[in-house]
């Protein structure tokens, strides 16, 4: 319990520098690698609550598998609330398409930026995009009229611009690449660098048992053919 006193201190004069005060009955403190006894002491040491894996950060799930659809349901909830709140019948085809390209794409941006989708997912949210797209709700079936692949299409090849989730995906994880390369001094690009070969190790299509699944699904993602 060394450790989780000097954390302790080191908190307590964090709070005498800068004149703020740590709400411990509102902190979370969890440990890797740990018994699950001396965890549960540490966390009444510092009265604060047992930190569960997974757990969300900045809106994240940290610990949980991104390749459960499970870990996407809130992204399609969120996605058929807004569709619901939307009176179809009163918008025309321009203002589907419109809100379509700021709302419905835009909700799942956060975590398509970080996690690959499923399958499943991909269909769900095209699902969700192509029945609104045609007038119909969450729980409509309308007929449409031209294939998705061909909605997609930019508008100068005859599509209407919507942007496919699957290729949307790809691109946005694929960025990681470009900050890799660009911020290599940052600490989180220098973690990744000596545990993965940073950037580079992204150009590695071989498989490694070793790796977490998200840069296991980073790297698939940057060799989709």
């Amino acid at each position: 319990m060394e450790n989780i006193r000097v954390i302790k201190v080191i908190l307590r004069a964090f709070e005498l520098v800068s004149g703020l005060k740590i709400n411990f009955a509102k902190s979370s403190f969890g440990a890797i690698g740990m018994p699950d006894l001396w965890k549960h002491n540490a966390a009444n040491y510092l009265n604060c609550s047992l930190l569960t894996i997974p757990f969300v950060y900045l809106g994240i799930p940290i610990g949980a598998n991104p390749r459960k659809c499970q870990l996407w349901d809130p992204v399609i909830h969120k996605c058929e609330r807004k569709l619901a709140k939307w009176k179809q019948r009163h918008i025309s085809l321009g203002g589907r398409v419109t809100l379509i390209q700021s709302t419905l794409t835009s909700v799942p941006i956060y975590f398509l930026s970080f996690f690959r989708a499923p399958r499943r997912v991909v269909d769900k949210l095209v699902r969700i995009q192509r029945r609104f797209l045609w007038g119909g709700g969450v729980d409509q079936h309308k007929i449409a009229w031209v294939k998705w692949e061909s909605v997609c299409l930019p508008k100068a090849k005859g599509g209407l611009g919507i942007k496919d989730i699957n290729t949307f995906n790809i691109a946005l994880l694929a960025k990681w690449k470009w900050n890799l390369f660009h911020n290599s001094g940052e600490l989180w690009a220098r973690i990744l660098n000596s545990k993965y070969a940073g950037w580079r190790g992204l150009d590695d299509a071989t498989s490694d048992n070793k790796a977490s699944l998200w840069w296991i699904d980073l790297r698939l993602a940057l060799h989709h053919p």
